[in-house]
């Protein structure tokens, strides 16, 4: 009974079969692996981006309350940052509780290289400059 039913059973078709199911499955976890680690370069960036504007917009105010501006970004780039710069958003959250200011440009400058770099930019060498209260208000 046995015989008659492996008599029957084309094996190379079974492993055809076999190999095809396997290859699915595969290139299902494989695409899904990429998707996942595109998804989070994408939520990183984005958080990064938007830190970078926030510190950007409250560099070099004065009379403005910027604490909003400042709190958001330290904690963001604590979570998604890169090793320095978690280190670096250390040292001037330390700085900023113990004399209430600090420099932000090596902070904007490491993470707008950090981004160009993960966006595919040219880099660029230029120093950041942020400019505020030079005109009158624009028409």
């Amino acid at each position: 009974m046995i015989k008659d039913i492996l008599d029957q059973i084309d094996f190379p078709l079974l492993i055809t079969a076999m190999l095809t199911i396997s290859g699915w499955y595969a290139l299902h976890w494989f695409a899904s692996q990429r998707d996942k680690k595109n998804k989070q370069k994408e939520l990183r960036i984005n958080y990064l981006i938007e830190a970078w504007r926030k510190l950007e917009h409250a560099a070099n105010r004065k009379g403005v309350d910027t604490v909003e501006y400042v709190e958001k970004p330290i904690a963001d780039i604590q979570l998604f940052g890169t090793k320095k710069q978690v280190e670096m958003t250390i040292k001037l959250a330390t700085e900023l509780a113990e004399t209430r200011g600090t420099n932000l440009i090596e902070l904007l400058t490491e993470l707008r290289e950090d981004l160009r770099e993960e966006l595919n930019l040219e880099k660029i060498d230029t120093p950041i400059k942020i400019f505020r209260d030079g005109l009158p208000p624009l028409k």
